[in-house]
């Protein structure tokens, strides 16, 4: 979920913000910096996050259930791991993995590692946009449907009728027939 309300959210190009994550904004930061929550491209924000009025550069990995915290900020290239607290203002330097609670420094990345989180971020990009392709597409297939019924009318076939004024007018007629009934 993106709240927006009190302030902008910006996410970047191929990044992804999974199940049960909340990312919003506060109206004003403490910090100085801005209040407006910044996601960079190829970010992959893993489940059950929370970020509020974070700043995470391009090519970051969020794990899973981690609170980002107001005014934190994770540099390009890096890592928290899951379930991790970053606390107000702190930094996490680029290529490194910070963890725990609060994250501390755990280790400088490999450069596989480093080329991996932009390959996770297209995968989960690919899975997406397949899964995108398989839904209709919104708001056309009334038409299909609308130029099915007008066939249907101009063969004289159907009828064009209005089901809720149908149903209105059956209750009243059932309605004035118990009247009737109980005036007897």
């Amino acid at each position: 979920m993106l709240r927006g309300d009190l302030n902008n959210i910006t996410v970047g190009a191929m990044s992804n913000v999974q199940d049960r994550t909340v990312v919003h904004a506060a109206r004003t930061s403490p910090t100085g910096l801005t209040a407006a929550t910044l996601i960079g491209k190829y970010v992959t924000i893993e489940p059950g996050c929370v970020l509020r009025s974070v700043r995470v550069q391009d090519m970051c990995v969020v794990g899973a259930r981690s609170v980002l915290l107001e005014g934190s900020m994770m540099e390009e290239g890096s890592v928290l791991a899951p379930g991790s607290v970053l606390p107000p203002a702190r930094r996490v330097p680029a290529g490194e993995m910070w963890g725990g609670n609060p994250a501390r420094f755990i280790r400088a990345l490999s450069k596989d590692e480093k080329a991996a989180i932009k390959e996770v971020a297209e995968s989960v990009a690919a899975v997406a946009y397949g899964a995108w392709a398989d839904e209709l597409p919104h708001g056309t297939a009334w038409r299909e449907v609308e130029a099915w019924r007008a066939k249907r009318i101009a063969a004289g076939e159907l009828t064009w009728g209005n089901l809720r004024a149908a149903r209105y007018f059956t209750r009243r007629e059932a309605e004035e027939a118990a009247r009737l009934e109980q005036a007897r």
